[in-house]
């Protein structure tokens, strides 16, 4: 049966779904990874003055405490990453198929680990080595197997008879339903391997014919310096230790350790000393490409992270963390940078141009030393330097391909936090406690946020308003922040993070100081007439020590009350509680007059007009901005208009761009204008000449 079209791009997106588990199981190991790496650094070091130097202050034993937790992180890599991959993929295949009950991270890592255990007692005794770098390629599939096989099984034992009832306690009610499929999944790959074991046996040495046969050629260690390369880029780039891999099947193709350089075979040291610069992949090339091309970032962040590994040929931070494992724009320079690399140094070794020593260097010694050390001149090194500027430069336009794309996809991710953020009043979301990119975005953002309100980094403007005849009556106090990284971002953005981590109460006290202070600065300036608007967040009306606050603010920048006008905005749900009740009512006590922000598109605008008394209400700039081609939205601002008449509180449009649009809400009773018709936000300083030029005049410019 032929496959359709269809089918194939099923077939496609499961496997793209598993790359993606894969890829991002060996980042999320990365804490191990780091842990691992840290300690091979310090133990590997090759200064013999500070191998003494630990020795005499830590004893003998200092070695093996770094032992074991080299033994412990590098030994538990395949099975932690058959557990990550398993829960990963269980995440995204929920993602897409909604129709499927979710099943919980915690069985879902305990199959994936009994299936890894299941699968290596079929090839004999475990052995600690097998849970480690090892076993990687064994962990990714039983990683994806685990998470498949667990939830095909799930589907097919959904027997009444086993489920337990909907009042179960959540825990034990996903214990006994998922009890069978375990089980099930469990079967299912020790039969897999048990069979696998027996159809396709293993030996530690398939490349011994081609060995056999190159070494009696004369150009027998081109090619196997060649092969021996290709293997390790291959098996690194699926994430599993090349190196490893190699010492375990192809060990015909090197000279023997402590043996000198032959001619014939692959000379290990001439490979770590001129080709895995920075480790697999050349990667120290790759390393400063990305501190030449990108300026800010995770790529750059995660570069610096890496320069001191990467020094002493440690690389796994910029391999997990890039990632460049499975990352099919790097694949090219990851193997083709090696290659020629290798075919350098051979040709370098061959014509004479340098000679190796036969001396022990250890593998995590620097560039440039090394080649000084195994060649004992210049050459050396120069071959190195020739090396380096060879991988940087292949690296640089794929690093530059990696980066527009990282853009374009931070863009939208941004976008779409941004997006979140500013819906979240509707839906009663808080973005900030999302556990998928958006989620990540926007505690990035409000951590920017605080750091730039603690450092008083954010900034005031102020747009005018204007009543019928063109007077300019007062402004109102709008919140800027531009971010370092995005920026110019809404400040509804600001708002709906800082209500969402309760750090509202602190921004809305230092945009009250700030309008206070500039309020007070034109009255010095002869401006005491006009009315400064500020903007109140329904949740610091929780805040009992508000209306105190602003009294005594009032008293220390002597600013009359009256001049003063809150504007509670809609973006949460006023509480409906005494305490609140009791805030407003000291708040009016205080003198200064409260308004409704975006009257009518809110939660319980006209509720709220019966819990304190109104002094002006704004009309939502949804109504006002098709005014005129749309008769409902005129209809709906005409009976708002009313209940303002009414009410004896005055009706503000916002978002008024053409003298045609103020007109006709003019017509409709609307008492006070602001738009882009008559001026955007400005700052205080512009305020100043605009006041100048447009108090008392009689008609707008």
């Amino acid at each position: 049966m032929p496959i359709t079209r269809e089918s194939w791009s099923l077939i496609k997106e499961r496997l793209n779904l598993w790359v993606i588990a894969v890829r991002d199981g060996f980042i999320t190991v990365l804490p191990i990874t780091f842990f691992g790496v840290l300690a091979v650094l310090i133990e590997n070091l090759p200064w013999p003055a500070y191998q003494s130097m630990l020795s005499e202050v830590l004893g003998a034993q200092w070695r093996a405490y770094l032992t074991s937790i080299v033994s412990s992180t590098h030994g538990v890599f395949a099975i932690a990453l058959s557990v990550a991959v398993a829960v990963l993929l269980n995440g995204e295949l929920t993602k897409r198929s909604p129709e499927d009950e979710e099943l919980p991270a915690l069985p879902m890592a305990g199959s994936a680990l009994v299936n890894f255990m299941l699968c290596l007692s079929t090839q004999g005794p475990i052995e600690l080595s097998q849970l480690g770098h090892e076993g990687t390629l064994l962990g990714l599939m039983v990683g994806v197997a685990s998470a498949e096989l667990l939830r095909l099984t799930a589907r097919l034992f959904r027997s009444r008879w086993w489920v337990m009832p909907y009042d179960t306690g959540v825990i034990l009610y996903h214990a006994i339903r998922l009890s069978p499929p375990v089980i099930a999944a469990g079967v299912i790959s020790l039969t897999f391997m048990a069979f696998m074991s027996v159809l396709v046996p293993f030996t530690g040495h398939l490349l011994a014919p081609l060995a056999a046969w190159a070494v009696a050629q004369t150009a027998g260690v081109w090619l196997l310096s060649a092969t021996a390369t290709l293997l390790n880029q291959a098996f690194w780039f699926v994430g599993i230790h090349g190196a490893h891999v190699i010492e375990a099947y192809a060990s015909d193709l090197f000279v023997p350790a402590g043996l000198a350089y032959d001619g014939a075979r692959v000379w290990t040291p001439l490979l770590d000393t001129f080709v895995l610069l920075g480790g697999a992949g050349a990667t120290l090339g790759l390393l400063l490409a990305i501190l030449l091309v990108v300026r800010d970032g995770p790529p750059k962040r995660l570069a610096h992270l890496s320069i001191v590994p990467a020094i002493f040929n440690i690389n796994e931070v910029l391999l997990y963390g890039l990632p460049i494992i499975l990352n099919r724009l790097f694949l090219l320079p990851f193997v083709g940078v090696p290659m020629l690399l290798t075919l350098l140094a051979v040709a370098a070794a061959q014509s004479g141009f340098i000679e190796m020593q036969t001396v022990r260097i250890p593998w995590t010694t620097p560039p440039f030393i090394s080649g000084w050390l195994l060649t004992g001149s210049w050459h050396g090194v120069a071959l190195q330097v020739v090396g380096l500027a060879i991988s940087t430069a292949v690296y640089l336009p794929f690093v530059r391909r990696a980066e527009v794309q990282r853009q374009a996809m931070q863009s939208r991710l941004f976008a779409d936090a941004t997006q979140a953020i500013l819906s979240k009043g509707q839906r009663g979301q808080l973005v900030v406690r999302r556990r998928d990119g958006v989620g990540m975005i926007a505690r990035g953002l409000l951590a920017d946020l605080k750091e730039d309100l603690a450092r008083n980094a954010l900034s005031m403007a102020y747009q005018p308003k204007h009543d019928r005849t063109g007077h300019v009556v007062g402004v109102e106090a709008l919140l800027r922040w531009n971010h370092v990284s995005h920026g110019p971002i809404s400040p509804v953005v600001a708002v709906n993070l800082a209500e969402d981590s309760g750090d509202i109460h602190e921004l809305g006290l230092w945009v009250l100081d700030r309008a206070f202070a500039c309020k007070a600065n034109w009255n010095a300036l002869g401006f005491e007439s006009l009315s400064m608007s500020i903007n109140l967040s329904p949740v610091q009306l929780t805040n009992p020590a508000l209306p105190q606050w602003v009294a005594l603010k009032l008293q220390h920048y002597r600013l009359d009350p009256r001049t003063i006008e809150l504007e509670i905005t809609e973006s949460a749900e006023i509480p409906n509680s005494q305490v609140v009740d009791d805030i407003l009512q000291k708040l009016t006590q205080t003198g200064v007059h409260l308004s409704m922000d975006d009257f009518g598109m809110g939660y319980s605008s006209l509720l709220y007009m019966r819990r304190f008394h109104v002094h002006a209400i704004k009309i939502d700039g949804s109504l006002t901005r098709d005014v005129l081609t749309n008769a409902t939205n005129a209809d709906i601002i005409r009976t708002i208009v009313s209940l303002g008449q009414a009410q004896k509180a005055d009706v503000v449009v916002e978002y008024v761009e053409t003298l045609a649009q103020r007109e006709a809400l003019a017509q409709m009773g609307c008492d006070l204008f602001q738009g882009y018709f008559h001026s955007a936000a400005l700052s205080a300083e512009l305020c100043v000449e605009y006041f100048r030029r447009h108090v008392g005049q009689d008609k707008p410019e």
